[in-house]
């Protein structure tokens, strides 16, 4: 099962307590539940930090990152502010949510660790241009995702901490760009790991 799968599953599994929440939070700010569970699960993969996010009713493509937001309306100022408190009150119930699904999740034996190794929660993680990806900082991992096949690359960041995604309107993935404090690094710069 990819990462991303089994983040959809337990997604899946906790979506029947937090309902309640959701509603509440989509009622407060005038959205679909749809909008609030879309962004929450888009948290959790990033513990709280950020979110990138194609929603209509949000100002289209954008991205949310400890109060920074960018909206593809981007000169209605009311949708922009009304992101950043949704992410705002999304981003500590994203982390609560995290924490709760991977004490519940079961713990892997002896033979999954060889066959499958396991990385940490991601430092940040989307998707742009038909690729989804998430940086592993504590083990130097990149993973993308093709979603058109499925196919799954994994790179070393060795020398390349990652701080972030650099928006690009590349088709296809294979020129992602990320920031580093060095500048910026694209995937074609890193070394698959195998």
């Amino acid at each position: 099962m990819s990462f991303w799968a089994s983040q959809h599953h337990l997604a899946i599994r906790n979506k029947k307590r937090s309902m309640k929440k959701i509603k509440e939070i989509a009622s407060k700010y005038n959205v679909s539940e749809e909008t609030v569970s879309s962004l929450l699960a888009g948290l959790k993969l990033s513990g709280g930090r950020q979110v990138q996010f194609n929603i209509p009713e949000l100002g289209g493509m954008g991205q949310w990152q400890g109060g920074m937001v960018m909206i593809g309306d981007m000169f209605n100022n009311s949708l922009k502010a009304k992101v950043a408190e949704l992410c705002a009150e999304l981003a500590p119930l994203s982390q609560t949510l995290a924490e709760e699904e991977k004490a519940a999740a079961p713990k892997k034996g002896k033979t999954d660790k060889k066959a499958e190794k396991e990385y940490s929660s991601p430092a940040f993680s989307g998707s742009q241009n038909g690729s989804k990806y998430a940086y592993f900082a504590a083990e130097n991992v990149l993973v993308v995702e093709l979603e058109q096949d499925g196919k799954i690359t994994k790179y070393s960041t060795k020398g390349f901490p990652l701080t972030g995604v650099q928006q690009s309107q590349d088709n296809g993935g294979r020129s992602l760009s990320f920031t580093y404090p060095g500048g910026t690094v694209t995937v074609k710069d890193l070394k698959k790991i195998k």
